[in-house]
């Protein structure tokens, strides 16, 4: 299964391997991964391959990892529209810990202590007189608003 000659970093080829168990349904969202002694005998990899894998998926959010738990696959969840007037400046950031607990749904408090990591947030400033505003790159769904744009 890993093919150490193709060139591809062996726990990128791990990380692809576990995406598409996921894609496939094998893992399906909320359900928990084996655990890293168990993926590394899947794959003949050593754990530190396995780590990095996960840490791999954490990152593009197709996971969370509880500490003492083990890693699970990410529940998608519905994202709410949010209406930005074109010429709205966004930038899309990683949170700062006190936006991870501020941000935060109470089950994800008790479960992580605050956003799971990977979650990225969007912030928005429609201009220098008004407030920014803070919002969950994995909630929101930003949409321009501006009746003028034609396709």
């Amino acid at each position: 299964m890993i093919d150490y000659s193709s060139g591809v970093p062996v726990y990128r080829q791990v990380a692809n391997a576990i995406r598409d168990d996921i894609t496939a349904g094998r893992y399906r969202p909320g359900a928990w991964l084996p655990s890293e002694a168990q993926l590394a005998q899947m794959y003949e990899v050593g754990r530190d391959t396995v780590r990095e894998a996960l840490a791999y998926l954490r990152a593009e959010g197709r996971i969370t990892t509880v500490r003492k738990r083990g890693s699970m696959v990410a529940i998608e969840p519905t994202r709410e529209p949010h209406y930005v007037l074109y010429g709205t400046r966004v930038i899309a950031r990683m949170p700062t810990p006190d936006e991870r607990r501020d941000l935060a749904t109470a089950g994800e408090l008790r479960e992580f202590g605050g956003m799971p990591e990977g979650v990225p947030v969007f912030e928005i400033a429609p201009g220098p007189r008004k407030h920014r505003k803070v919002l969950r790159g994995d909630r929101v769904e930003l949409i321009v608003n501006d009746t003028s744009l034609k396709e």
